[in-house]
């Protein structure tokens, strides 16, 4: 395998091919490559990230790549790698990742953090262990030996998460019970089902988004330009379900928002609520009301998608949840 070093801020014109031939029989293909684009700009694009890409060719063909993304807003001795994709070889993993430690390196860099495409708000971690459910919407597509080769370069951190599923969801309603709701009114909180995305609302959103996951794993800041153009309103008005609101008098402290994946299945992702207002059982109350919804309306199966392992809804229940994939984004020191 040849390795070849690309221009500053382009990545290889060959690389959506290159995905096609390799994923473009995934139901999801076509949202994989739309986030893909988005991450490219955000990239190549953009006076505050530099890339530097590296592709591995066979001949004339495109067979691996990988990008160093540097961020203004990492420490200098930080960067992100993403974009990579590369053959099931050891030795042609190793000819890729030889290069990018060593431009790394050239470069004062110390700790590498990926797979990430520009920033954990893009797409970001690989696929470590799965019972072959079918991919969901907007889940990360992989190679499933991906995860194994970057393991062997002994990485200093390992973030992991998961998706699961409930078919049928009924226990969420027996084991939270609308006393939670109850409690949630006692303390002077009010919430509301909201279906149309608006500029002050996804304003709104971009905030508290900030705020509750500042101090995560790889998170840098997105200035209103940034954000606005990876969650557009068309974005989030064609995928958005619900949005689920949480107010405390006429401020939004906190949020969850759902989508359709088909007409029987819901995805209900993170639940975000401000740092000051967690610990008061609103997750459960946000949870039990979608849930609540979702039955009335005929679903049967909830989706709970890339939940961090360990993270800061610690009392909603796990009973009957089939954790069908399990992921993790990696950190090296080199």
């Amino acid at each position: 395998m040849r390795i070849d070093k690309l221009a500053t801020n382009t990545i290889s014109e060959d690389l959506p091919k290159l995905l096609e031939s390799k994923y473009g029989g995934h139901k999801h293909f076509e949202y994989f490559m739309s986030d893909m684009e988005r991450s490219r700009l955000f990239c190549c694009e953009n006076d505050n990230t530099s890339t530097q890409s590296f592709a591995g060719y066979n001949g004339d063909k495109l067979i691996a790549h990988v990008s160093l993304i540097k961020n203004k807003r990492l420490s200098r001795f930080e960067a992100f790698f993403g974009f990579i994709e590369f053959p099931d070889d050891t030795e042609s993993f190793n000819l890729l990742w030889d290069s990018l430690v060593n431009e790394a390196c050239s470069l004062g860099i110390s700790i590498l953090k990926g797979p990430v495409n520009g920033s954990v708000w893009h797409q970001y971690r690989c696929v470590t262990k799965s019972d072959g459910t079918e991919p969901f919407t907007a889940e990360p597509i992989c190679e499933p030996y991906y995860f194994t080769h970057l393991v062997s370069k002994k990485p200093s951190a390992e973030i992991q998460y998961y998706s699961a599923y409930r078919e049928p969801f009924d226990i969420v309603l027996r084991l939270i019970d609308r006393k939670a709701l109850e409690k949630m009114s006692g303390l002077g909180f009010t919430m509301n089902e909201i279906k149309d995305m608006t500029p002050e609302l996804l304003q709104t959103i971009a905030k508290i988004s900030r705020s509750v996951f500042s101090q995560n794993w790889g998170y840098t800041e997105l200035d209103e330009k940034e954000f606005i153009q990876l969650y557009s309103l068309n974005k989030m008005s064609a995928h958005l379900n619900s949005l689920y609101a949480l107010y405390r008098g006429g401020e939004m402290i906190g949020f969850c928002s759902t989508s359709e994946e088909d007409k029987k299945t819901l995805i209900l992702k993170t639940i975000c609520i401000l740092p000051k207002y967690q610990g008061l059982d609103l997750g459960n109350a946000l949870a039990y009301k979608i849930h609540q919804d979702a039955k009335e309306r005929g679903y049967t199966r909830m989706i709970y998608a890339l939940m961090r392992e360990g993270n800061s809804i610690k009392n909603f229940p796990k009973e009957e949840a089939v954790i069908f994939r399990h992921y993790a984004a990696l950190e090296f020191k080199i």
